[in-house]
């Protein structure tokens, strides 16, 4: 395998002393280490760089042994498969010894060792992710990678069918990588294999759909992708209630300013499955099932689906102040987000400024919001001579409410009055 290029400069995480020490520590005795997917191809876009992987031929249990012998940290995090995790001074790189697959099943592959690293190459998902890097900057491409890369196409290696059926995952992730590093159109032949074998999709781990479907909705707009995989047959067997594909879009209009700075795909999922005949609990249910997602992130999808109150943007102060202590921050920050986007999604015609900057004011009420507390509890009660029982919560309630549509001004002694006044009529 001979070299395409040199790095002028070394990225600046292979630079640091940690990173070297785990570099040496497996090459000490002659083996190869280079550094392969993400933080090669991110780098080489001067991207950020999150997690480290690394290739090499030497096998896992000696990889093992190189790093023990020099005080570094090996985690076996995948050792049948060929992965070491070395640990030093808090810097993580997953180790791959070079392999090939023997027998897969469109889930899961059994693997066997290998020194070929153009054997190796030929087994990954895309041509970007096949580059090899080594230590000193040089640069390795045995599938055509760099100008795929450099052009913004995702592109299969090899026969994009047989990728796919040795991992059905490659159909969302061609998608996923679309989103994030295409540059022009997909390419036809890939774009062609996931339509034919879409199918298969239903197989999959809910935990695996979940992460790649929510990694391509963080994208900064990921509503022509998801429009495309709709076409192409992807989208339905994975996530059938997906259908405000409108709503997505508009939400995605607001990405980048004041209004939604930082892409959220959850919310972006809600957005998708927000409107239609079955949008409401039962399709937030069965997404929240499907993809396996957290309790926090089910109670937060239900409740942007199935909202609690109704957002308005002609609401006067003491409105949108009962609306946010009624749901939360960020909960009301969600909704009108959605709202706006729905409005959006809804009109022919550009919504109208006052409108707009109704949302806008919406959003600026959350921001830096406390929740007021109601000054008077149960304890307080009791005091009065309320004897205990359901009746305390009764009373309490029915206070929580006078107090709300007071606008949270009254204080514990008009509070405590009013209970009085209720006990005395």
């Amino acid at each position: 395998m001979q070299p395409v290029r040199r790095l002028e400069s070394l990225f600046d995480w292979m630079q640091e002393p940690a990173v070297g020490a785990i570099v040496a520590a497996v090459t000490a005795e002659g083996a190869i280490l280079r550094f392969v997917g993400g933080c090669v191809r991110n780098g080489l876009l001067g991207r950020p760089v999150s997690d480290i992987d690394a290739a090499t031929d030497a096998p896992p249990e000696q990889v093992v042994t190189l790093l023990e012998r020099d005080g570094i940290r090996a985690i076996p995090t995948g050792i049948e498969h060929g992965t070491v995790t070395a640990l030093k001074d808090g810097r993580k790189i997953e180790i791959t010894t070079l392999r090939v697959d023997v027998e897969t099943d469109g889930r899961r592959a059994r693997v066997a060792f290998t020194d070929d690293w153009a054997e190796d190459a030929m087994r990954r998902d895309f041509t970007m992710n096949a580059l090899f890097l080594d230590a000193d900057g040089t640069l390795y491409d045995p599938v055509g990678g760099l100008p795929d890369l450099e052009s913004g196409l995702v592109r299969f290696v090899g026969d994009p069918e047989q990728r796919i059926r040795e991992d059905v995952l490659r159909i969302l992730r061609f998608f996923r990588f679309h989103v994030q590093y295409g540059r022009i159109g997909p390419e036809p032949e890939g774009l062609a294999a996931c339509a034919r074998l879409a199918g298969l999709l239903p197989s999959l781990a809910g935990e695996r759909v979940r992460e790649e479907m929510l990694k391509l909705l963080a994208a900064r707009d990921p509503a022509p992708t998801v429009y495309l995989m709709r076409e192409q047959g992807v989208l339905t067997p994975i996530l059938p209630e997906a259908r405000n594909l409108p709503c997505l879009s508009a939400l995605a209009t607001l990405t980048g300013s004041q209004e939604e700075a930082d892409p959220d795909p959850l919310r972006r999922l809600a957005a998708l499955i927000s409107a239609g005949e079955d949008a409401g609990e039962g399709s937030g249910e069965a997404v929240a099932w499907r993809l396996r997602l957290s309790n926090a992130e089910r109670a937060r999808l239900l409740a942007m689906v199935t909202p609690a109150i109704d957002i308005d943007p002609a609401a006067d102060a003491p409105a949108r102040r009962r609306a946010l202590y009624r749901v939360g921050a960020d909960i009301f920050r969600d909704l009108v987000l959605l709202d706006w986007a729905q409005r959006r999604a809804d009109q022919t015609n550009a919504v109208p400024d006052w409108v707009e900057g109704g949302y806008r004011v919406l959003l600026a009420t959350a921001e830096g919001w406390t929740r007021p507390v109601l000054p008077v509890g149960g304890v307080d009660l009791l005091e009065l001579g309320i004897p205990a029982g359901p009746k305390i919560g009764t009373l309490l309630k029915r206070l929580e409410d006078w107090w709300i549509n007071q606008d949270f001004a009254p204080d514990r002694e008009a509070c405590l009055a009013q209970i009085q006044g209720w006990r005395d009529a």
